[in-house]
Formats: structure tokens, sequence, C-alpha cells
């Protein structure tokens, strides 16, 4: 793979280094039923470079060609109780604090396309969602929900469409802003259309120094001033950018705009100070103590992992690739039991597979999610020591 020494956004060559990894799963979230296949999973490289002039953080040698998305792919998060409704706080703003009601609602890379259905029930509205990789039922809601199994570009440009929802798809685009340009084209003849994205935000991840949030499925990350220059390079205006999930993601709203003279505040500054400065010593270094803190765990009884999502996947690919010191992970989303993690082959269990397993520690990769877990447990009563790795990994420095 030729590495991209130009910014994907900006295309300055103006680059500083994040980190590397070799050899690592190019899928954090497919289904993969037995050990070995998902030993033997493909892999790939991480080079990540920060753009000194936009901010944008990028995988300098990332393949598309090794990452196609398929029925196996399941990422689906609101079998999470928090995660459930953190969605309907989302959909509940929409509706009533943005006014989407009995509108035409496009949604780019609708998954299964329960977050879309959330929009079409809360607000009155008419659905469309578009994924190459959708499966279910082409027409739902009573004919207000229509699923295309194709991209949304300017082939859908006869959609009339009011509102477009794109969430958790642009961090997977290694040209970000030719997808941009795409959605633009396909809203040639709906000038009015409001446009929200959601994807994470990398200056969270960099605050918190969190070593398990870059893998090969993200090949972009954005902070605000190079999501802003993406969004306008492509012909919109950007609105308003919030962080939300407790900081995790960005929220971004923008507009169509006729041309880029339109755009009066361009979010563009000469110089970024790049926040990814010495990223890779802080992971060797967190590798090491992770390790160390593991091995004290697993001498006291078993530990499990909670999630098996891209978080948890990396986490293990990172600490523990011979199954060695976690014996396995716990995941409420019944569609991952039974599989096994890609890289490190750790059986995904369910959490009513609790009782039986005597765990003495559990490890939570997500701090969101700390209530959630507590509280099953404690329904459970189970007398099990949760580690918040998060707040583990900053007490380490």
């Amino acid at each position: 793979m030729l590495k991209k020494n130009h910014c994907p956004i900006c295309q300055s060559s103006s680059l500083s280094d994040v980190l590397k990894r070799s050899s690592i799963p190019v899928y954090q979230n497919v289904l993969i039923n037995n050990f070995e296949a998902a030993r033997q999973i493909p892999r790939g490289d991480l080079e990540i470079l920060e753009c000194k002039e936009c901010g944008f953080v990028y995988n300098s040698v990332f393949d598309t060609n090794k990452v196609v998305y398929g029925s196996d792919y399941e990422n689906t998060q609101s079998y999470s109780t928090y995660f459930n409704s953190y969605l309907d706080e989302l959909v509940e703003t929409l509706v009533t604090q943005k006014g989407v009601s009995n509108l035409n609602v496009v949604e780019v890379g609708c998954g299964k396309g329960g977050f879309l259905k959330k929009i079409v029930e809360a607000g009155n509205n008419y659905g469309y969602g578009f994924d190459p990789s959708y499966i279910g039922p082409e027409v739902d809601c009573g004919g207000k929900l229509r699923f295309e199994k194709k991209l949304y570009n300017e082939e859908s440009a006869s959609f009339k469409a009011d509102v477009v929802l794109c969430r958790h798809v642009i961090e997977h685009i290694s040209e970000p802003v030719i997808l941009l340009k795409s959605i633009r084209k396909a809203l040639v003849h709906s000038p009015q259309a409001r446009v929200f994205f959601e994807t994470p935000c990398v200056d969270w991840i960099f605050e918190n120094k969190v070593m398990f949030d870059f893998f090969y499925e993200h090949c972009s990350y954005f902070n605000e001033k190079s999501i802003s220059k993406a969004f306008e390079f492509a012909g919109f205006e950007v609105v308003s950018i919030d962080r939300i999930f407790n900081g995790q993601y960005m929220w971004l709203e923008a507009r169509p705009v006729e041309d880029n003279r339109e755009l009066k505040n361009l979010s563009y500054t000469k110089y970024v100070d790049p926040r990814g400065l010495g990223f890779s010593k802080n992971e060797f270094e967190w590798k090491r103590k992770a390790l160390e803190q593991v091995s004290i765990y697993s001498l006291g009884g078993k530990v499990a992992l909670w999630g098996a999502g891209a978080k948890g996947v990396t986490f293990l690919n990172l600490i523990d690739p011979g199954v060695e010191y976690i014996d396995c992970v716990i995941d409420v989303n019944p569609n991952k039991v039974g599989n096994y993690i890609p890289g490190t082959g750790h059986e995904i269990i369910g959490i009513e597979s609790l009782d039986n397993r005597e765990f003495s520690t559990i490890i939570i990769t997500n701090s969101n999610y700390l209530d959630e877990i507590k509280k099953i447990v404690q329904q459970k009563i189970l007398n099990i020591n949760l580690v918040d790795i998060e707040t583990w990994s900053a007490q380490q420095e």
C-alpha cells in the first residue's frame, strides 16, 4: 500500500507521526464463529499521521480493499440500555429542538436501520435508509420507512431530502471530502436540506490517552477544525459542532451552499499545534503497565473484559493476544454471543453466563457503561471487582 504523505483533507505535506502498529486485525466488528478463523483474520498496518495545517488524523497506509462491510458486520450498540437511552435523547433533540418532524429524512450508512426507525416514529417522518450491507425488510412502518441496499450519492438526487443523517460512517472513509461531495451532489434538488453528522472526536482520544481507540476500521479521525474544513471543501457551511456522548463524539450540523464564495468564516488556521506528539511513547509505557496490571488480576481468579466492540477488540489485541490472562469477553448484544474476538480468539459470552463463570475481575473499556454494568452485576448478587480501564489508565500516568 502506497503511503499517503499528503493530508486527504487539505493536501498539506506538513505532517507529524502519531503512532505505528503492524499486523493488526482489519476488522473489529465482524462475527466469527470459531476460534481458528478469529485468529487467522486478515491483517493490516497502522501508520497514524496528524496534519499540522488542519488537524486531520489518518492512517496513511490504509488499504480500502482490505475492508469490505457485509452481512457479517455487526456493530449494533442499542442492546445496551445506556446507549439506547442516548439514542432516544438524540432523537428527542432532533424532533423537538431541530424540528425534524413531518419531513423526508435520509440516513447515509443506516446499518440495520434502528436509528432511522426511531426518527420516523418519533417525528412522523418519512425515512429513506441507504446502506449496501443493509439486511431486513425493504419497507417498514406502513410504508413510511424504505431502505436501499446501495450508496447514497449523486445518483440519489431524485430522493427529496429535508434532512440527511450520517452517524459513524465518515471515520471509515479514507477520502472524506469525496464522500461529502457525493452527498452534496445528491442534494442538488434539495438546497434547503439540513445535514447532521456524528463521528468520534480525536481530541477526546488525545486528551484521555485512550490507546485502544486507534484501530484499522477507523482510517479518519477528526477534531472540530478538520471536520469543518472537510465540509467547507465539499460545498457546505457548518452551522454548529457539539461534543456529545460525554465528549467522545462530535455532532455537526451543516447546510449546502451554492459555492465556496458563500463561506464567510472559514475555519482554516495556518498552523495546528499537533495533539498526537508523544502518543507512541505513551502507548509503550501504557502497554507495559496494562499488561502488568492484567497479569496481577489474573492471579486472583478469572478475568473478563466487558464489551466486544472496537475498543475491547483493540485492547485485547494489544494486551492479551495469546489469551493468557483474560478468560473471555462479555457483551449484551445477543448477535455477538457465541462468536470470537477478531485477532485473539477470545470467546464472547452473554450476561446470562455471568452466574456460572465465577469471575473475580471484569475490565470495562468505556466509562459510559460503568453504571449499567454495575447494576447488572448487583442484580445478579455477584461479588466481582469492576475495573474502569479509562480511569485506571489515567491513574497510571
